[in-house]
């Protein structure tokens, strides 16, 4: 591939990049309209033409990873477990 096409590849990957950055912000801006109106409406269920939507509230349990590699530091190795992948980084 030549430094050209090269250079056109990475220039339409940020082009996507910056597209899914703007589209993600929208994405939370609809979503955040949205439950503002439910709330208001003091609803957790709504049904609009063919859209159903619901508004839950979701706990869930996770380690302290922190706290629990400064308070049992030996546990805490046992369980890590290593990850590893290619990172490509365009600047």
């Amino acid at each position: 591939m030549s430094n050209n096409e090269l250079h056109e590849l990475i220039k339409e990957l940020k082009e996507y990049k910056l597209l899914k950055e703007e589209a993600e912000a929208r994405i939370s801006e609809l979503e955040g309209e949205l439950k503002a109106e439910m709330t208001a409406q003091g609803k957790d269920k709504i049904t609009v033409d063919e859209y159903k939507v619901a508004l839950s509230i979701v706990t869930q349990q996770r380690i302290d990873s922190k706290r629990l590699e400064s308070e049992q530091p030996t546990i805490y190795t046992m369980y890590l477990k290593p990850s590893v992948y290619t990172r490509l980084t365009v600047r």
